[in-house]
């Protein structure tokens, strides 16, 4: 996992989803850090999934300002067995309450695993997308295996207004409906596995305004890492085989990807370094 990726080009990158927080990474946060920093990657936004990890990585960001890292907070739909009945952890509502936290996520719906009870992922879905509309926050989805439950639940009342489905594996049609909502699609490592053409030709399509890309390690780790834990250093290695999937140059792709995470999470510019 230690090959060092050197900064190619100028450009800054960031990695919209990555779990600082896992066992995988936790013990050696200050050594990734330099290696994101000495391959460009200059933000990152650190994932919760529990209610335990969401209040850890706020803790890691506030440890490692310097190195551009923001919160998102949110329970996992395969976590949300574990949440009581009724409403949401005051201690989740208050996290999210933060200034510092950019998102709210990630949340969603995962029948891949089913490691919740589908009734349960819907209802804490309902009720986090509820908290997250009246604190004004963007929603970082989870989606797999489910958009024909998600895209109903996502009514007029409900639905954010900024979202971005991450880690995209969903269908064309899928991607659409996003866009038409406004929504980002999160692009990971899979977009360099050789046999994921089905995720190179939606990202072919997608206009360059609605891309965001992202480790999502330690795990997706892109070729030729693909198999050992991932890590955001590798994360211009996403950038790169979007901007060739789309025929675009490198730095034309990292710019408008910078200015889609500026908007998305309501960064200020002044933390480019």
């Amino acid at each position: 996992m230690n090959e060092e990726l050197m900064q190619e080009n100028g450009s800054n990158y960031i990695d919209s989803h990555c779990h600082l927080n896992s066992p995988e990474l936790r013990g050696g946060i200050p050594a990734v850090l330099e290696r994101a920093r000495a391959a460009g990657v200059v933000r990152m936004a650190v994932i919760g999934s529990t209610l335990a990890d969401s209040a850890e990585a706020l803790e890691i960001c506030r440890r490692h300002k310097p190195y551009g890292l923001f919160p998102v907070v949110g329970i996992h739909p395969h976590e949300v067995k574990d949440l009581p009945l009724g409403e949401l952890p005051r201690e989740l509502l208050d996290m999210a309450a933060l200034s510092e936290v950019k998102a709210w996520g990630e949340i969603g719906l995962d029948y891949y695993y089913d490691l919740s009870p589908r009734a349960a992922q819907i209802e804490k879905l309902a009720q986090q997308l509820e908290a997250a509309r009246a604190l004004n926050r963007p929603v970082v989805f989870h989606v797999r295996d489910a958009y024909d439950d998600f895209w109903p639940l996502m009514t007029a009342e409900r639905a954010p207004e900024k979202a971005e489905l991450h880690c995209f594996t969903g269908s064309l049609d899928d991607a659409r409906r996003a866009l038409d909502r406004g929504w980002k699609i999160g692009v990971t490592g899979m977009v360099t596995f050789a046999k994921a053409e089905d995720i190179r030709a939606v990202v072919r399509e997608l206009p360059a305004q609605a891309i965001l890309c992202e480790t999502d390690s330690p795990w997706m780790s892109p070729k030729p890492f693909r198999g050992t834990v991932n890590e955001p250093s590798r994360v211009p290695l996403v950038y790169r085989k979007v901007a060739e999937v789309k025929n675009m140059a490198l730095d034309e792709l990292a710019a408008q990807v910078w200015r889609n995470n500026m908007e998305f999470f309501g960064l200020e510019e002044d933390a480019r370094v």
